[in-house]
């Protein structure tokens, strides 16, 4: 499956520049399949499932790493009405505001989260990515 993983990486730079993340502060973007994203979900959260995205946080100016299942995307895709691009910018999106706090636990945090995931991706400068979110 071919990613665009330059588009990816700059959807990672701006995201973090429009957090005001400083400077010096990296992340890992780690792109498997469903069955490595269902392993890792089995082992770190105790569910037997396959997800889109994870993220597990870092310390100091490593802000951690967010691992999306590339497959994933491009099954749920078309059910948001989204690009496969479109879908892996928001995956990213998504990791890297869990590695700087963000939750979904509750409506009130999903509010939030999907409120600023809409903003950035409304924001990022990437050609085919934006603007119909």
């Amino acid at each position: 499956m071919k990613v665009p993983k330059r588009v990816l990486a700059k959807v990672a730079r701006e995201t973090l520049e429009l957090m005001s993340v400083a400077g010096g502060t990296s992340v890992t973007l780690v792109l498997v399949d469903n069955d490595a994203i269902k392993d890792l979900n089995k082992r770190f959260r105790g569910e037997d499932s396959v997800t889109d995205v994870m993220a597990f946080p870092g310390d100091g100016d490593y802000l951690g790493d967010v691992i999306i299942s590339v497959e994933k995307a491009k099954e749920q895709a078309p059910f948001f009405g989204f690009s496969f691009e479109k879908e892996l910018a928001l995956l990213v999106v998504h990791g890297l505001l869990h590695l700087l706090g963000f939750r979904d636990y509750s409506p009130q945090e999903s509010e939030e989260m999907n409120r600023t995931q809409l903003s950035i991706l409304q924001k990022l400068t990437i050609k085919g990515i934006v603007p119909s979110v």
